[in-house]
């Protein structure tokens, strides 16, 4: 199981970005999988996506100008037809004017490269493209400074009988580039706004773009290195990448600019894989109505999600972060919300770095193993917080979407699936969950790290659920929730924990002191949510030692998480806890208690 998940990871930061960059250096660094550490060789590049150093000429010096009219003037390297204009010679070309209902059409040898810097252009063209790429080894476009250039096309294109395309209002065959730093404004009423068959490379500028359906959409890459994007869309994606048959190219690399994306299906999807560095993104997918049958992922990838850096707001009907292989975060701010998945992967979830706040969610994270090395992680899920195994153990609610598919062992019930793992090996990682708490088909372990959970308040889950074992070694941890499936740590785990029943439901904001018998505070937590037991591991705790039990409503120092750093309590006393094993249940007064008890029942 961990070579798979070496190789995986490995192909996931790969693909992501040493495949499109010829200028890749490479760096090792060690990672500690499970008990395991592995080293992985990981590509570290100054950006994420390809750019020639052609893609940011914005030389007109040498163009030919071509003002756009009813009375266009046909040039060397221009032929005129009414309002049709067609560049057939290489070169550079400075387009201003207006064509009321016009198309400017590129169509050169296979070999040679067009230049076109649009200087404030209005192009209306009711029945097909306002500009449409038919030939050129490639077409670099410029925004020129301090201009607006605006295209639109109509609904209803004109088309030959079973042709499909061109179907965007600026249409490239082949690959498009677009700089500068002016305004690029696109009214896409027939379907996409800009479409690329190769790659779509946008370096800069500033874009506002309403769609029917995608508002940027290309079939072999899209490449952003910067600018200012507005992007609405009716009933397509954000951004788009739908390369099936190369698994090198269908891609999306973003490493800059600013987003507010507004998609009436996905934020941003790619058929393999979506790489994200410094840039800054607000999507918002799935306005009323919705269909099941749809897709409104915030982010979603057929391979692999990276985010390297950045800040990502969303707010999505659908999973916020969604792949079919893996996710990785290394750094970032992200703030999701939604009404399916907070974070879905079907094999590996990886975090090393960032803050992640998931403020509403139908499970927070949701993968076959995930792993939590760095960061500060806080969840807020009407489901399971943390799920390794997908669905639910004890409800047949499957979130707005249906339940997803994972590989691997059975799962589910009581049969553990070895291959279904949570792994805790730093960072923090808060939750508040109506459902379970952590959840896992297999097997948890914890070796480092801050975990809390506000678990469920009623019988039929558990602030820790796990079919097969919890090896608990490092790190601090506390759980509260119901008594009815509560759980402990399995007995193998090398540090200490109590497991504590009360005899009665504590309310929400009580706060509960473990002491030792000097008066030092162990652990000092306040749940925000009712709760009857008890979950506490410390490498404060030793075994053999008695603690004090305290519960009262004040504790000096500061909480985070409900976690106070102080945490001296003025309280009562509840019952002097003796810790006899690793692993040690009690009531609130230091009887023994059984963790087999079910459904409330006493477990002294």
């Amino acid at each position: 199981m961990k070579k798979i998940i070496y190789v995986s990871l490995v192909s996931a930061l790969l693909l992501g970005a040493c495949a499109h960059n010829d200028t890749a250096t490479t760096d090792s660094t060690d990672l500690s999988i499970g008990n395991e550490a592995v080293q992985l060789t990981a590509t570290n590049t100054e950006t994420i996506g390809s750019y020639e150093d052609e893609d940011f000429n914005t030389d007109a010096s040498d163009s030919l100008a071509i003002e756009l009219s009813d009375a266009t003037e046909a040039s060397d390297g221009a032929t005129v037809d009414n309002q049709t204009v067609t560049i057939t010679k290489a070169g550079t070309y400075t387009l201003t004017g207006e064509l009321t209902n016009g198309q400017v059409i590129v169509n050169v040898g296979k070999e040679e490269k067009v230049y076109l810097i649009l200087d404030g252009v209005t192009i209306t063209n009711k029945s097909g493209p306002a500009i449409l790429i038919e030939q050129a080894e490639k077409v670099i476009t410029t925004l020129a400074d301090n201009s607006t250039t605006t295209l639109t096309d109509g609904s209803d294109y004109q088309l030959e009988a079973n042709e499909t395309e061109p179907d965007a209002t600026f249409f490239s065959k082949e690959d498009l580039v677009i700089n500068g730093e002016g305004e690029l404004i696109i009214n896409g009423n027939y379907n996409n706004g800009i479409r690329s068959k190769d790659d779509l490379i946008l370096i800069s500028g500033n874009y506002t773009i309403n769609a029917k359906n995608n508002a940027l959409k290309s079939k072999d890459s899209i490449q952003i290195k910067d600018g200012l994007y507005t992007l609405t869309t009716e009933e397509g994606d954000g951004i788009q990448a739908n390369n099936t048959e190369d698994e090198t190219k269908g891609f999306v690399a973003i490493d800059g600019g600013s987003f507010l994306i507004t998609s009436g299906r996905d934020g941003i999807q790619a058929e393999t894989n979506v790489t994200i560095q410094q840039a800054d993104i607000t999507i918002q997918t799935g306005e009323e109505p919705i269909s099941t049958e749809e897709s409104y992922k915030g982010i979603k990838a057929g391979k692999a999600v990276t985010i390297q850096s950045g800040t990502l707001t969303i707010d999505s009907a659908d999973d916020s972060l969604h792949s079919n292989g893996d996710i990785t975060i290394a750094s970032g701010k992200l703030k999701l919300t939604s009404a399916d998945d907070g974070i879905h992967t079907d094999n590996n979830l990886t975090i090393d770095g960032g803050t992640i706040v998931i403020t509403d969610s139908y499970e927070g994270l949701e993968a076959s193993v995930i792993t939590l090395n760095d960061g500060e992680v806080s969840i807020v899920a009407s489901n399971d917080g943390v799920n390794a195994g997908g669905g639910s153990d004890t409800t047949s609610e499957t979130g707005t979407f249906g339940a997803d598919s994972f590989d691997g062992g059975p799962g589910g019930g009581n049969q553990a699936d070895e291959s279904k793992q949570i792994i805790i090996n730093g960072g923090t990682l808060a939750i508040d969950a109506q459902g379970d708490g952590l959840d896992s088909n297999g097997n948890i372990q914890m070796s480092g790290g801050t975990l809390s959970i506000n678990g469920p308040t009623e019988n039929d889950n558990g602030a820790l659920d796990y079919n097969g074992t919890f090896e608990l070694t490092g790190g601090t941890l506390v759980s509260s929730g119901s008594n009815g499936m509560a759980m402990n740590v399995s007995e193998s785990s090398t540090q200490p924990s109590f497991g504590i029943y009360f005899d009665s439901t504590q309310k929400a904001g009580t706060i509960i002191s473990l002491q030792d018998s000097s008066g030092n505070v162990v652990v000092t937590y306040q749940p925000n949510k009712d709760f009857q037991h008890l979950t506490i591991s410390s490498a404060d705790l030793k075994i053999g030692e008695t603690y004090t039990l305290i519960s009262g409503t004040e504790a000096n120092g500061t909480a985070k998480n409900g976690l106070y750093e102080e945490g001296i309590i003025n309280g009562i006393e509840l019952g002097t806890l003796t810790l006899s094993d690793a692993v040690t249940n009690v009531t609130e007064t230091g009887e023994e208690a059984s963790q087999t008890g079910m459904m409330g029942n006493p477990r002294e």
